[in-house]
């Protein structure tokens, strides 16, 4: 291409010393824009978003800039300028904040005033020259449409979505041209029902035909009553369900399958997103789909969360198809997290909105969904609602204890929300496997009795606490006692050691070894593991009744023993989590076969939000109507504390050699950053200030223990349990 002075360049020369053009640029996002759009009726809107996005690069500064002499060049403020003096804010706001994020409406407005004020002419002189360039190519859009949207947070949303697919659309282009390696790498495979539930069929479904013995037979004819009751709903709207199951039914298979059938009869469905709360299950769910539909030809499951990585192949110019697609989400099965879905949909950050516009013409599946806190769960519905409506999704919420997200009366839920379970109340009773008991009426033990107890019952036990001080201090009570193998899960193992103790666990359970585990929470919902007998310290009822999920799970036991304990050691993870276990220890004392009924959860809940619980603490609602996108993204946490992470480097071999690796590097890859969480801890700033002698400090910013760390239970975490250098 020959250029000339009235060239306008938007990127410099790629590898092969050509430059893009303006007009080319601004020609390829808008293709992507269409591509994108909420609906064809929006089709213009996004082309236009797209067409403009850039449009203050045809500033001589900016010119001067990409030709080499360097300054600050705000490109991104004067096309935001122009679709707001056409009236079309709901494109100026994506435009502004393409690069540094969505801001607060009012700020922006008074920024553009503020540049408008400072630089008319270079303002002028912007049009004069886009309009030139583009020769009349760009028409101002109808947004009838947007004004057609019934709902300010349905509007709010579309905005979000415009800006999601704005940043996808600049970013796909400019990656064409610097890297057409790298965006040819992209995968396009669509969503194949059929094909899907051939092999689902194939390879779980069948199986459940084939069964050994009465018992499992039993559970097998209950678990296909409850699949094809589920697949039957299959046909109908785009909406609201729910698959409320106890433990052992099989939800992950039932759900996946309700949901291909699902897309199968809504033929725009384009991708199946399952959304999980807990690592732990993320690995089992992801594992479990990739056995049963990736093959030796396609991959169609994307596992996206801090713990995987997908390499790119340096050496020979490759790229990983998994790793792109974890940018902007563009593959048929994703498995992720509930920080990974949820806060990207509140964010206002480039990285993070960039997938959320392929969200939308999806089945979105919500594991162990009791696990929403519940200061953000008015906001985090309203956002689903919105998303459901505006979006064309379908969304499941799957767990064996239902809140209640009903609209009602001081609660701004859910107006309509299916059930996929038919006589949910009678599979509850045909499966019951456990039997609740109380220990000594629910009067305080010490840890030293409690340990008595357990080692008495002579069965393999879980003991499961709320804080990691009290699991700690049971496990060492226990140290030093050969009649059982002894094992400790928390956080202050990092994930590696956790996933390799929690198989160790796996493995001496089938081989019938005597073993006693003292534990956190983390093993409370999506940890496969089975024990006779499980203790329970006192908690909010979702934790007590997951915690009963891991007793007698297969049912070889004619009933399994689950002992709820109070201790004299009274600390709590919060003034809010005891206020919870004890409202749910008032509702149950002296009559705990209510914690057999399919709906005592849900009664629970909306009981605890008319009391106890403000569940829209932050007035995140109230902001989103505002249009304060920034400060939304400030506010909503699901995870409402502050920790920092620590990385623990003489783990093992690879750790070290790690560490040596990224020890005098100025700035991380995201796969290095992937590889340390791997052996990293997250802790609070006490800690680190309680034992700031044994913390690094690296270039990266990043933070090394050097530290003792035990192979038995990790990191110690508090001043009654020194660390000792090794």
């Amino acid at each position: 291409m020959e250029y000339n002075d009235k060239t306008y360049i938007a990127h410099s020369a790629n590898s092969c010393g050509i430059m893009q053009t303006m007009k080319e640029h601004c020609l390829g996002v808008g293709k992507f824009m269409r591509e994108f759009a909420l609906s064809e009726s929006f089709e213009d809107l996004y082309e236009f978003c797209g067409l403009i996005h850039d449009m203050g690069k045809y500033s001589d500064s900016f010119q001067k800039h990409i030709s080499g002499v360097k300054n600050i060049v705000r490109h991104s403020i004067y096309g935001a300028i122009f679709a707001k003096e056409k009236s079309l804010m709901e494109v100026a706001i994506p435009i502004y904040g393409h690069h540094a994020g969505m801001p607060n409406c009012p700020d922006m407005l008074q920024d553009m005033k503020a540049e408008l004020k400072s630089c008319n002419d270079t303002y002028n002189e912007i049009c004069t020259e886009w309009s030139k360039d583009t020769d009349k190519q760009v028409t101002i859009p109808n947004n009838q449409a947007f004004r057609d949207i019934p709902d300010v947070l349905q509007k709010e949303l579309f905005v979000r979505m415009l800006f999601s697919s704005i940043v996808d659309a600049d970013s796909l282009d400019t990656e064409r041209h610097f890297s057409e390696e790298r965006f040819n790498a992209r995968t396009c495979l669509p969503l194949n029902p059929n094909l899907l539930l051939n092999k689902l069929q194939e390879k779980r479904l069948r199986s459940f035909e084939n069964d050994l013995d009465n018992k499992s037979q039993r559970i097998n004819i209950l678990r296909n009553s409850v699949r094809l009751y589920a697949e039957s709903k299959a046909n109908l709207p785009l909406g609201f369900y729910s698959l409320t199951l106890p433990t052992g039914m099989g939800k992950t298979l039932c759900s996946i399958n309700w949901a291909l059938h699902h897309a199968q009869y809504h033929r725009n469905i384009k991708r199946i997103i399952v959304v999980l709360p807990f690592i732990s299950i993320i690995d089992q769910t992801a594992e479990e789909f990739k056995s049963i539909f990736n093959d030796d030809e396609c991959d169609y499951v994307l596992e996206h969360h801090s713990n995987v990585i997908h390499f790119d192949n340096e050496d020979n110019d490759e790229y990983s198809s998994k790793q792109l697609a974890t940018e902007n989400w563009d593959y048929p099965i994703i498995v992720t997290t509930a920080v990974q879905f949820f806060e990207s949909l509140f964010s206002n950050k480039r990285s993070a909105c960039r997938k959320l516009h392929n969200i939308q013409d999806s089945i979105v599946i919500f594991d162990e969904i009791q696990t929403l806190p519940l200061y953000v769960t008015e906001p985090t519905l309203a956002m689903l609602d919105n998303l459901q409506q505006l979006c064309r999704c379908s969304l499941l919420f799957c767990t064996a204890t239902q809140p209640d997200f009903n609209s009602r009366k001081g609660f701004c839920g859910i107006n309509h929300i299916e059930s996929l379970v038919e006589y949910p109340q009678r599979i509850f009773d045909e499966t019951r496997r456990v039997k609740y008991h109380s220990i000594d009426d629910y009067n305080e033990l010490s840890i030293s009795e409690l340990a008595d107890i357990v080692v008495k019952n002579r069965n393999s036990s879980l003991v499961i606490f709320n804080t990691k001080k009290k699991a700690r201090l049971f496990f060492d009570e226990l140290s030093g006692n050969n009649s059982y193998k002894l094992f400790y899960l928390s956080t202050t193992m990092c994930p590696i050691h956790r996933k390799e103790e929690i198989q160790s666990i796996r493995k001496a359970l089938e081989n019938n070894e005597s073993i006693i585990v003292s534990s956190t929470q983390l093993i409370e919902a999506g940890v496969d593991m089975d024990f006779p007998t499980v203790y329970r310290e006192l908690a909010p009822l979702e934790s007590i009744i997951q915690s009963a999920g891991r007793c007698n799970r297969e049912g070889k036991e004619v009933k399994g023993d689950v002992y709820l304990f109070k201790l004299i050691e009274s600390s709590q993870p919060s003034r809010e989590y005891r206020t919870f276990l004890e409202f749910a220890n008032l509702l149950y004392k002296g009559n705990e076969e209510k914690l057999y009924t399919h709906d005592f959860y849900s009664f629970y809940y909306r009981e605890l939000v008319k009391n106890y619980a403000d569940t829209d603490k932050l007035s995140i609602t109230e902001d989103r109507k505002n249009l304060l996108f920034q400060t939304v993204a400030e506010k909503y946490k699901i995870i409402d504390s502050k920790t920092q992470t620590l990385f623990v480097y003489d783990y093992s071999e690879d750790s070290k050699q790690l560490y040596y690796q990224i020890k005098d590097k100025e700035y991380l890859s995201r796969q290095e950053r992937q590889q340390i969480a791997q052996y990293s801890v997250q802790v609070y700033d006490k800690f680190i200030e309680d034992n700031k002698s044994f913390i690094g400090y690296e270039r990266c910013g990043l933070l090394v223990w050097h530290g003792s760390y035990s192979s038995d239970y990790g990191l110690s975490f508090n001043e009654e349990i020194n660390v000792l250098i090794k």
